[in-house]
C-alpha cells in the first residue's frame, strides 16, 4: 500500500502543496499576471519538476538495488542447498 510509506505521503503532501500555491497564485493574478508573479510561476514549476523527477528516480534506484539484493541472497541460498 502506497500510502503506509512514509516517503510516500511526504511526496504526496509536497505535490499537493505545489499544486496549490501555483492554483493559488493563478487565481490571485488571474489574466494580469506580472514579471514577479510569472516568475514566481515558473519556479514553483520547475522545482515541482525536479521533486517529482527525484522521487521517481530514487524510487527505481531503490527498486533495482532492493531486486539485485534479493537475487544475490536468493542465488546464495541456492548454493547453499546443492552443498548441504
Amino acid at each position: 500500500m502506497p500510502l503506509k510509506s512514509k516517503k510516500f505521503v511526504a511526496y504526496l503532501l509536497a505535490e499537493l502543496s505545489w499544486k496549490f500555491l501555483i492554483f493559488w497564485v493563478i487565481f490571485e493574478y488571474k489574466t494580469k499576471i506580472e514579471h514577479y508573479a510569472f516568475m514566481t510561476l515558473v519556479t514553483m514549476i520547475v522545482t515541482s519538476g525536479f521533486i517529482q523527477i527525484g522521487y521517481i528516480l530514487g524510487q527505481a534506484a531503490l527498486d533495482k538495488y532492493a531486486l539485485a539484493a534479493t537475487e544475490i541472497l536468493d542465488r546464495n541460498n541456492s548454493k547453499k542447498d546443492t552443498e548441504d
